[in-house]
């Protein structure tokens, strides 16, 4: 009887838990993105906020219920390349945990350059320049029209047109051998 009442006193001197997921709502904007968590009975030194090395945001929070009862809760949100890990803040202010993550500056995307030369069949080189001198990629017309007059281009429509030559004359042959019929005389 004794070992009954020894475990239910050494029970008795830890707390118990009651884990939640607290209500959490994201609110966009185009510089930033924050976390709102809704937590009215918890106070600012309650709660921990901690970010690894491999960009996870780990919220925390314990709060006392009553005697050794205890309400905690984990939130993990994974940081992504998007954002600028280093300035994210947080504020506590009447029972909401804000925490701002601000997206890095979008740098404009740079052209990939492309490298203009000028097909062996143009006489004037200043085909691919406007009137200013300036280099300009040339359109679609142009592109096709260089490819139409390259040795691949013509070597793979020769090839094709005798395949599609030789597939024509089997299938005459096979037509005319199939529907001429013999008649015998008598």
């Amino acid at each position: 009887m004794d070992s009954k009442l020894g475990a239910t006193q050494s029970q008795a001197a830890f707390p118990s838990y009651d884990e939640f997921e607290p209500l959490c709502t994201w609110q966009r904007e185009d510089g930033q993105d924050i976390l709102v968590i809704h937590l009215p009975e918890f106070k600012k030194e309650q709660l921990r906020i901690q970010i690894s090395n491999s960009g996870l945001l780990k919220i925390t929070g314990e709060n006392v219920i009553e005697g050794r009862k205890r309400s905690r809760f984990v939130k993990e949100v994974k940081v992504t390349k998007d954002y600028d890990s280093s300035n994210i803040h947080a504020k506590f202010s009447q029972g909401r945990l804000r925490v701002t993550l601000p997206k890095k500056a979008m740098e404009p995307p740079t052209p990939d350059p492309v490298a203009v030369t000028p097909s062996p069949n143009q006489d004037d080189q200043n085909d691919n320049a406007d009137m200013y001198g300036n280099i300009v990629v040339p359109g679609i017309k142009s592109r096709v029209g260089q490819l139409m007059r390259s040795k691949e281009f013509t070597q793979v429509m020769v090839n094709v047109g005798f395949v599609v030559a030789v597939a024509f004359s089997v299938y005459t042959a096979y037509k005319y051998w199939t529907s001429y019929v013999l008649v015998d005389e008598e």
